[in-house]
This record gives C-alpha cells, structure tokens and sequence, in this order.
C-alpha cells in the first residue's frame, strides 16, 4: 500500500462537507504505513517544531529552565 499524500488529504478535509467523504478522508489521513518525514510531522504537530526543546538541566550553578519544576543536583526547586 503506497504511503498517503497526508497534506492534499488535509487540504481536501478543509473543504469537504459530506459527512461520509468526510470520514472517508480521516481514515486515510490517519493511516501511517511508513515513518512519517519531518514536514509530515509537523502537520501533525500541535506546536510548531523545535518550539519545545528538552529541559537543559543544572548548569554552573545556575537552574536554566524557565517554565516547570526542576530540580538540581542537590535536590533544589527551581
């Protein structure tokens, strides 16, 4: 089965009012036969790539996140 064309399925999904077109085209929007590139993914993604990177940890001293609870090497909140 040849991998789906995900973004004119989605441009077709934006148009489309027949209910049952309609989920005709979400089953094959959702249906991953390969591993997806990284455009694909990020037509899937809730947030824009690389908007979300891993917490840096204790750097120096200094805690570098700046949103969530993290905590240091001894046990500190920041």
């Amino acid at each position: 089965m040849a991998k789906p064309d995900y973004f004119a399925i989605s441009e077709q999904l934006k148009n489309e009012t027949d209910p049952v077109i309609r989920e005709q085209l979400k089953a094959q929007l959702y249906t991953f036969t390969d591993e997806l590139t990284e455009d694909e993914k990020a037509l899937f993604g809730f947030v824009p790539v690389g908007y979300i990177e891993n917490d840096p940890g204790y750097i120096e001293s200094i805690f570098s996140s700046y949103i969530g609870k993290h905590y240091g090497p001894n046990g500190e909140i920041s």
